[in-house]
């Protein structure tokens, strides 16, 4: 088993859904559209670890989550948050708080907070998701809510969700 610690963006799902099945193996899995906020996070999470993300988000403002850019790293196409300093924040946070579980396991120095659309070597289908969703920006969303997923090799699905503190 694994985990994830997700920021869901059910409103970029009519942009992103198709491209998505296509080229990120998680769509296929059963991962909504989302912001990566830490992963691989522990391998089985318990009631203590769901409580203390409760108690850990709680204590974070909600805040907008829109998408107006389009970025890419090797291989990826994806959407760039607009408030990526709130997101990166959040990231550090977690990291700090289990730094055992480094984002990503620790294989970037600087993590991108970002929305994947494709992640494959097909050329093609990186410059067609490029296309497909630059004109359907932006996307407006609001991060109100943090969700734990996990992994237990017949797909991913939802463990807990942790809503955050209303904006003030």
């Amino acid at each position: 088993m694994e985990s994830a610690i997700l920021l869901e963006v059910p409103e970029a799902e009519p942009l992103v859904q198709e491209l998505r099945r296509e080229g990120d193996a998680s769509a296929s899995l059963g991962v909504p559209a989302h912001v990566t906020l830490l992963y691989p996070f522990v391998d089985d999470p318990d009631p203590g670890i769901v409580e203390e993300l409760r108690w850990f988000f709680a204590g974070v403002d909600g805040f907008p989550l829109d998408f107006s850019t389009v970025g890419e790293f090797p291989e990826v196409v994806y959407l760039a948050p607009d408030q990526a300093a709130e997101v990166s924040g959040l990231i550090d946070a977690l990291a700090r708080r289990w730094p055992e579980h480094p984002p990503y396991g620790g294989l970037f120095e600087q993590v991108v907070p970002h929305l994947t659309v494709v992640d494959t070597p097909d050329g093609e289908l990186r410059q067609r998701a490029r296309e497909a969703v630059g004109p359907g920006l932006p996307v407006r969303s609001s991060a109100t809510e943090a969700s734990l997923w996990v992994q237990d090799g017949s797909g991913w699905r939802c463990l807990a969700r942790f809503p955050l503190a209303p904006p003030e």
